[in-house]
């Protein structure tokens, strides 16, 4: 049993690691074809399958950051779109912008195991309270989105096909609908703009490890925010 549990948990990691270097490639398209091979795997205790899809899962949030900095860094005038990483990276400083989401993601470890079982009894419940208004609260976070772009007729055209889009996936006559979806679609956005952007970053620096290091307060400040935030996402 125990040799058993620890192969699903070293072939998550490797699945974790793959999924999480290919851009494009989310660990949802993984599960996804899990689901709808179920049938195959009627011999396997489903405690096997979670140990890989956890597993997998906490590896892919390591790791991901890597072609998200490296790979995805647009042009400096579309600053609505330039993350962190992507202003580090442009500043040279790409390599400490992803040691400083491996503390980040170290530091959520511990956090999330405080905070299950506080999430188990009271997410539920405060899911039942806002399942009331989440059409209300999708509408303005999907009017914010679009509002806050430069060109509203273009921003709002793209928003209606993708609504589109959705539509005709989930009245598709196949079992897993979103699995074509899943396949490639997350990071094709992501990719074009890449592609597109003639961004050239500076030369990259490596900084020693010791070197790279948050203030006290600001550490505090942004693992709270991302404590109270996290779940409500």
């Amino acid at each position: 049993m125990l040799i058993e549990l620890i192969i699903a948990l070293v072939i998550g990691i490797i699945a974790g690691t793959f999924t999480g270097l290919s851009p494009g490639i989310h660990i949802n398209l993984v599960a996804a074809i899990l689901i709808a091979s179920l049938a195959y795997f009627t011999q396997v205790p489903l405690i096997f399958l979670a140990v890989f899809i956890v597993s997998m899962s906490i590896t892919h949030t390591f790791i991901d950051f890597i072609p998200s900095i490296f790979l995805g860094a647009p042009e400096e005038d579309s600053f609505l779109s330039l993350l962190p990483g992507h202003q580090l990276l442009l500043e040279g400083r790409g390599y400490e912008a992803f040691i400083l989401t491996l503390y980040g993601s170290i530091f959520a470890i511990p956090i999330i195991l405080l905070f299950t079982p506080i999430f188990i009894f009271i997410l539920p419940t405060l899911y039942e309270l806002i399942k009331t208004i989440m059409p209300f609260l999708l509408i303005f976070l999907s009017l914010y989105i679009i509002l806050r772009e430069d060109n509203f007729i273009l921003s709002s055209a793209i928003f209606i096909l993708a609504g589109f889009l959705g539509l005709f996936t989930f009245n598709l006559p196949v079992k897993e609908p979103l699995l074509p979806l899943l396949s490639g679609l997350f990071g094709l956005s992501g990719l074009i703009t890449s592609l597109k952007s003639k961004t050239i970053p500076k030369k990259q620096s490596i900084v020693p490890l010791k070197k790279i290091k948050l203030e006290k307060k600001q550490f505090l400040k942004y693992g709270l925010a991302s404590a109270i935030f996290s779940p409500l996402c």
